[in-house]
């Protein structure tokens, strides 16, 4: 039976990246939305989840920027990564474990880490991107350039 399925070469050097494959984009699209409408379900805020930790995520986009909000408590500022991938914002947080009886103690006190991707609209300047961490929610600010912002055209009679 294996005889009859054809030999693959090996992946040219223009081919798809995984991370770049339509379908693939599609399905974090897909996965970011599914996130949205049931994040806020008071059936699932009812259950206890300890070892799964929820990020509340709010984006808002205006003329001039988008700014991703993610509520992270009980990270530092040395705890986060932010990364622009194409078209893509990857938000990554992990803390490292506190000592082993402290974390036999306190649930908080282990390891956690946190991985989420956001699809942003094109047209970010990625030079002038900032992120600021307060009061346990990481806040992410990405200008538009001006084509980006476009223009307001006159209707006339």
């Amino acid at each position: 039976m294996f005889g009859l399925m054809p030999w693959r070469k090996e992946r040219p050097a223009g081919a798809m990246v995984p991370e770049a494959h339509p379908l693939a984009l599609m399905r974090r699209d897909l996965d970011t939305l599914f996130d949205q409408f049931f994040g806020r379900w008071p059936l699932l805020e009812a259950l206890e989840l300890p070892d799964y930790p929820v990020w509340g995520l709010k984006m808002e986009e205006s003329d001039k920027e988008v700014v991703v909000r993610a509520e992270a408590p009980g990270f530092e500022v040395g705890d986060f990564e932010v990364q622009l991938v194409g078209d893509m914002l990857l938000i990554t947080a992990a803390r490292k474990p506190a000592k082993e009886k402290e974390a036999e103690a306190k649930p908080e006190a282990r390891a956690v880490e946190m991985k989420r991707y956001v699809s942003l609209p094109p047209g970010i300047e990625m030079a002038k991107v900032e992120a600021f961490y307060r009061n346990g929610v990481l806040e992410v600010r990405l200008p538009k350039s001006a084509e980006a912002a476009g223009r307001r055209i006159e209707v006339k009679t």
